[in-house]
């Protein structure tokens, strides 16, 4: 009895608190393994967040490593590293490279490139950009695009090259960057979303740029060679650019570039468009030349063929590049160049053989200008306007009311512009050349030729006129400056008059006073002075009196022989001088006498300076010598 109590309150009081519950689970490898590669995800995922695209693939490599001990589990054993790729020269080609564009890895920053120098430094170069490691992409492309004009040729021929891949391709690896790749009918589609408020369309501006900074990782396998190809050619429009901003290039550069625009179906148009308009003003000549369009015959079939080929639509894109430059305006383009009278007179010319309407008036603003190739140029330009064949007018279909139909002119030839633009000159300035206009005669009538060379006519009166009016100026300058008593302010003002106007009419008046300012110089001791002066004034009397002009060249050689630094320079001097004056006895004398004196040279004197300098620093040191023997010996007694 007192047992089963006992056992009872034992029993009563285990009941009484609350239910203890142990549950084992027994932990495999397998288990722990899937634990460790979660905590190892909610790491990666939480630094993930943090990081760019380029630091993503290294952070993977820095997540913590897994904790086998402390789970007891099993240690990962490493995995064998991958071995490295095959290098080109094993038959590798550049699509089947890893691409990596990691700057943290080791050498992942190539060095700079030296740009080539020759065809097969560049034909090395070209080699490397198709199938070298990803990673020299950058420099190697940049040594491209800083190519010397040397290499144009080369360059030229590479830029022009047709292509194997297909278009698509290209609009395909392009599209990446935002490229803008035109279709059949020459339109942009990007360009066009953009301007008209389509949001979040990328496009690239600048496709060198753009393609170096791709990721590598966004280029696919198929593509990459297309990419390689279209990182060179955005490379040869830098450096088609770049050797256009050379004057004696810009032209054909320009002719290549137009070219460009066109090769494999226009796909790098965009950029080609960019090269153009980096090469600023000095391109607009050229690219005027080229914007003249074929002739287009009456039939609209026929008319259709020429305006679907090449030659129009390059005209065309010339045309459009000039107004992307802002200097579709002849007014405005002529300014552009305005500083440069080498431009301006192309540019002129340029004018004279496109002949575009509205160039008519801004022609006749230079057509006086104060430097005489300007003002030929602009004269030949307007003349071309108003001679040879009158231009045919493009005619429209009128439709009568009540039946019938008609043509009339759609618009105003470039010679009726030309013909209204001279004759608003000259009601403006000479009233009195102005001529009734004529326009409205018969073409059958008397006075038919008359009016047809009207334009003509007017322009040759009102050139005329205005070389009337500048001799006047010149002549009233030269008064003035004859007059000055300042010879020094008087030279000045013929010189300023002699380089507005090398062919000055009034060159022989200015000579008697070129020759009393030399003569002063001479007696002043300014022999240099004195013999320029005296060339200037047998340069003015080539033409009016030959034999005056050599007299003043021996002046001059005289003054220059009395400044030669060696005998041998004087007596050349002397024999030139005596060529153009034999008869003169005092001028042989003087050749005599510098032909017995002895030739003091310039290397001579030298070496006598030299030889005495090396007895004076002999001297000194033997000096010195017996003066430290001398302290010796005084020292010691």
């Amino acid at each position: 009895m007192p047992r089963r109590a006992l056992l009872l309150s034992t029993l009563v009081a285990a009941c009484a608190g609350e239910p203890q519950v142990e549950v084992l689970t027994r932990s495999s490898a397998d288990t722990l393994q899937a634990q460790t590669w979660a905590d190892r995800y909610e790491t990666w995922l939480a630094q993930a967040a943090a990081l760019g695209d380029r630091e993503l693939d290294a952070a993977i490599a820095e997540l913590p490593a897994d904790d086998a001990e402390a789970t007891g589990a099993p240690k990962r054993k490493p995995k064998a590293r991958p071995k490295p790729l095959p290098r080109v020269s094993e038959q590798t080609g550049p699509e089947d490279q890893e691409l990596s564009d990691r700057t943290d890895a080791p050498g992942g920053e190539a060095r700079p490139i030296a740009p080539p120098t020759s065809a097969d430094e560049l034909a090395g170069l070209l080699a490397a950009l198709r199938d070298g490691p990803h990673r020299d992409l950058g420099p190697l492309a940049r040594a491209l695009a800083a190519a010397p004009a040397s290499l144009w040729p080369a360059l030229r021929t590479e830029l022009l090259a047709p292509r194997t891949w297909r278009k698509a391709d290209y609009k395909a690896m392009l599209a990446v960057i935002g490229g803008d790749v035109p279709n059949r009918y020459g339109h942009f589609e990007l360009a066009w979303k953009k301007a008209h408020g389509h949001h979040g369309v990328k496009l690239s501006e600048d496709w060198f740029t753009d393609l170096l900074a791709l990721p590598s990782r966004q280029v696919s396998k198929a593509l990459r060679p297309i990419y390689r190809d279209c990182v060179i050619q955005a490379a040869l429009l830098r450096a088609a650019a770049a050797i256009g901003g050379e004057p004696a290039r810009t032209d054909e550069v320009v002719e290549a570039l137009l070219a460009a625009a066109y090769v494999h179906e226009g796909t790098f148009r965009d950029e080609v468009g960019r090269a153009i308009r980096r090469l600023g003003d000095p391109a607009l000549p050229g690219l005027l030349r080229r914007s003249l369009k074929p002739a287009l015959p009456a039939d609209e079939g026929e008319a259709q063929v020429i305006k679907d080929s090449i030659p129009y639509r390059t005209a065309e894109y010339a045309a459009y590049q000039i107004d992307r430059m802002d200097r579709a305006h002849p007014r405005k383009a002529l300014q552009a160049v305005g500083d440069d009278p080498a431009q301006l007179g192309e540019l002129i010319a340029a004018y004279g053989l496109v002949r575009p309407g509205d160039a008519a008036g801004p022609l006749l603003d230079h057509v006086d200008a104060a430097l005489p190739r300007v003002r030929e140029a602009a004269r030949a330009a307007f003349l071309a306007y108003v001679t040879g064949p009158a231009p045919r007018a493009e005619r429209k279909l009128l439709r009568f009311v009540g039946g019938g139909t008609g043509e009339s002119a759609a618009q105003l030839t470039y010679r009726d512009l030309a013909r209204i633009a001279i004759m608003s000159r000259i009601a403006s300035h000479h009233p009195d050349l102005a001529e009734p206009d004529c326009r409205t005669a018969p073409k059958d009538s008397v006075i038919a030729g008359v009016c047809e060379a009207q334009p003509e006519r007017l322009a040759r009166a009102y050139f005329a006129r205005l070389d009337e009016g500048r001799r006047a100026r010149e002549r009233a300058e030269i008064a003035a400056a004859l007059a000055e008593p300042d010879r020094a302010a008087a030279i000045a003002t013929l010189d300023r008059l002699l380089a507005d106007d090398p062919e000055l009419s009034a060159r022989a008046e200015l000579v008697p006073t070129y020759e009393q300012a030399a003569a002063e110089a001479i007696a002043a001791g300014e022999l240099a002075l004195g013999a320029r002066l005296w060339r200037k004034s047998a340069a003015l009397l080539d033409d009016a009196d030959p034999t005056r002009a050599d007299a003043l060249r021996v002046q001059a050689l005289l003054a220059e022989a009395d400044l030669a630094a060696t005998e041998e320079g004087r007596r050349m001097l002397l024999a030139t001088a005596a060529e153009l004056a034999p008869d003169d006895a005092e001028l042989q004398a003087r050749l005599t006498a510098s032909a017995g004196r002895p030739e003091t040279t310039t290397s001579a004197i030298r070496t006598r300076l030299a030889y005495g300098a090396g007895l004076a620093v002999g001297g000194l040191s033997l000096l010195l010598g017996l003066g430290g023997l001398f302290h010796r010996t005084r020292a010691r007694s």
